[in-house]
């Protein structure tokens, strides 16, 4: 798991310019820790003393509003980072972070990294240097994903998830289709509609979290040839 956690860490935006030397010198300062699906991982308001790495499974970020209303601001998955800004800025975590399916994170101390950022100076040049390389890539990546159809968008996501099963022609989500529609930015009648359109190309969904995929070679297709 510790060799998973460096690999992670090492294709991690926040810390992909670091050497190997660096990125286990981080693992060694950091905790590996699980949670079982829909465990909370931290709450709106408590003090941000840490950000969190992926290394198993999906998070995703919850915010709760005066009248207990919750929106799903955004989910993350394996191999992605969260909390940076509220560790690193904020000082308190300005939503709820809860478990979407069960997860395993490399939690990463404030303290300990400021204490190895004092020991090694090259490791917040290089974080600073990734991230201002990153960022216009980041804006246009994002601009191009919000300007995708949703079935196109769906699609994508479900390509994804099926490389991970690649002898298998089903899959559970690993989350509820309220979820799937927060991170896919839309909102959940249209989702279902996302799902309709994509019965042309062999994809089979009710209302559960099961997939089938009916011919996995003609939705690559749909995908590679949409605009």
């Amino acid at each position: 798991m510790i060799t998973d956690a460096i690999e992670k860490l090492q294709n991690a935006t926040l810390f992909k310019g670091l050497n190997e030397f660096q990125l286990e010198k981080i693992c060694s300062k950091s905790k590996l820790i699980s949670f079982a699906k829909d465990e909370i991982i931290f709450c709106q308001g408590d003090e941000a003393n840490a950000f969190f790495l992926i290394i198993q499974g999906w998070v995703s970020i919850i915010k709760e509003n005066a009248k207990a209303e919750q929106s799903v601001l955004h989910v993350f998955k394996d191999g992605e980072s969260f909390a940076e800004p509220a560790a690193l800025v904020i000082g308190r975590y300005p939503a709820n972070a809860y478990a979407a399916s069960s997860c395993v994170l490399l939690e990463i101390k404030l303290t300990a990294l400021r204490k190895m950022i004092q020991e090694d100076p090259d490791i917040a040049m290089r974080i600073i240097a990734r991230l201002s390389g990153q960022l216009n890539t980041l804006v246009n990546e994002f601009e191009q994903y919000k300007t995708m159809c949703v079935p196109r968008r769906l699609a994508i996501f479900l390509l994804e998830l099926i490389e991970q099963h690649s002898d298998e022609k089903s899959v559970e989500l690993p989350f509820n289709k309220t979820v799937l529609a927060a991170h896919l930015g839309v909102q959940p009648g249209t989702l279902s509609r996302a799902f309709n359109q994509l019965t042309e190309y062999g994809v089979i969904s009710d209302r559960s979290s099961h997939i089938v995929f009916e011919d996995i070679e003609c939705l690559q297709e749909y995908v590679n040839s949409s605009v």
